[in-house]
């Protein structure tokens, strides 16, 4: 999807739950376009030479309302901070160093197909999910 058909879908959305779409909401999707696990203030510090009006508490407000909304997801990778990205990007997994930090993405079906058995056995109906392992990685074990 291009990034104007995203704007158009995003400015719709947000018209019908009685929202305007700001310059800085525009801004603030539009860094998130591509980039993942963006906390907000290194989301903050990537936009503010370019947007010096763009203060930290109005990307915090933002990224509030656009998890609200559902339009970004909101990741706990146990920082002490919340990570950010668009729900648009594709449905995976991570795997968290508690070392270095770094973060792997991943996507696995079995994930999907313990979602499906959880549904059927209990009758939960899952909106979506997301898994997250926590160890060490590669370089981090081999040091």
């Amino acid at each position: 999807m291009s990034y104007t058909s995203r704007v158009s879908e995003l400015e719709q959305l947000l018209r019908s739950r009685g929202y305007r779409l700001t310059n800085q909401r525009r801004v603030i999707v539009g860094e998130l376009e591509g980039a993942r696990h963006l906390s907000a203030e290194e989301l903050h510090d990537r936009l503010k030479g370019e947007h010096p009006e763009l203060g930290l508490s109005t990307v915090y407000r933002t990224l509030d309302l656009l998890h609200d909304l559902g339009i970004v997801r909101k990741e706990d990778f146990g920082e002490g901070y919340f990570r950010y990205e668009l729900t648009t990007e594709r449905i995976h997994h991570h795997a968290r160093c508690r070392e270095c930090g770094g973060v792997i993405e991943f996507n696995e079906e079995l994930m999907e197909y313990l979602a499906l058995q959880v549904e059927r056995e209990t009758g939960f109906v899952t909106e979506w999910h997301e898994i997250t392992l926590h160890g060490r990685c590669a370089a981090c074990s081999a040091s």
